[in-house]
């Protein structure tokens, strides 16, 4: 499936012909029902800590950051916070951070630990209720891949209402490394708003790949072990992949796979906190595959200023003007 960005119109249609304040209310109401249930049932997924790979993302952001602007008293606004690891951090650094997300169970640790520098605020991107002009720093790390196609120009027109004329704009995804011009896309999204002043690019196909084939074992193993599961993961493959799932989860290879796991899944947890593997294998893919090892971007931007059209000279009156054949 291609999964790449794409420019498209931001009108979005209103169902059922609803009144517009209704419909944006009862969207909502879907989005923090969704959100709420997927960090119930599996939190670790929205946990940028979860590797080290993503830890080194956190690390490259931070950085990033600093290297071009003082956070220690600024006004700061993480939008997609999740349990708020990276908003923390910003307040460890002295900033004053807004912490933005649309589930009610992501944002209950920041709310039960009552943090001086932090407040949790339950909102939905990319139509937030926060006033204009507002941050001095907006910060948005891998939120967009879990917004509609239809929404992500209007993200980033969001992103620049919010920050400051003179503020700046933190911004990042993770690139699908199955198809192509995944990069192109959300760089051109990002131009319409903003004028980029760094680019931070990650390479870590080979890293996401060895980790993908360790995991098979495991997930053929689940969907032996769990027939929902089974009919669940066989439903996102081709007929040739969904009958290929189906085998390696059958009675007759399932028993197979589990012992195979037992040796994949200790060296999927070996190879998620060995940091110096994946700079090594991130060196190596730089190397060898060049652009096509992109898997993650980040930029630091700051906002466009509006084009003020030159003023053309006033017409010369015709009396004026000299005739060519004076």
């Amino acid at each position: 499936m291609d999964k790449r960005l794409t420019i498209i119109a931001t009108e979005q249609k209103i169902e059922n012909n609803q009144p517009p304040v209704i419909a944006k209310a009862n969207k909502r109401q879907a989005q923090q029902a969704k959100f709420d249930r997927l960090w119930l049932e599996n939190p670790k997924q929205f946990d940028p800590e979860r590797n080290c790979m993503e830890e080194e993302r956190l690390k490259r952001t931070l950085e990033l950051i600093l290297r071009y602007t003082f956070i220690e008293g600024k006004q700061i606004v993480d939008l997609g916070c999740g349990h708020g690891i990276f908003s923390r951090k910003l307040a460890a650094e002295g900033a004053l951070v807004d912490a933005v997300d649309i589930s009610a169970n992501a944002l209950k640790p920041l709310k039960e630990d009552s943090l001086k520098n932090i407040r949790p605020i339950q909102d939905l991107i990319p139509q937030t209720l926060l006033e204009d002009d507002s941050y001095d720093l907006v910060v948005s790390t891998d939120a967009i891949a879990y917004l509609p196609e239809q929404e992500r120009r209007l993200y980033f027109a969001e992103l620049s209402r919010l920050v400051k004329s003179d503020g700046f704009v933190i911004c990042s995804t993770g690139i699908d490394i199955d198809t192509v011009g995944g990069f192109e896309a959300f760089e051109a999204l990002a131009e319409t708003e903003f004028q980029i002043l760094e680019w931070i690019f990650s390479y870590h196909a080979f890293f996401i790949r060895i980790k993908n084939l360790l995991k098979r074992p495991e997930r053929f193993v689940k969907g032996y072990q769990d027939k929902a599961f089974r009919m669940r993961e066989a439903s996102l493959h081709s007929s040739m992949g969904s009958s290929w799932y189906r085998f390696n989860s059958s009675l007759l290879m399932g028993p197979l796979w589990a012992l195979v796991n037992l040796i994949t899944h200790p060296l999927l947890q070996f190879l998620d906190k060995n940091r110096t593997i994946m700079l090594w294998l991130e060196k190596l893919c730089r190397v060898i595959n060049q652009d096509g090892g992109l898997s993650h971007a980040l930029f630091i931007g700051i906002r466009r200023p509006l084009k003020i059209q030159a003023q053309e000279e006033p017409p010369v009156p015709m009396q004026q003007k000299r005739r060519v054949w004076e």
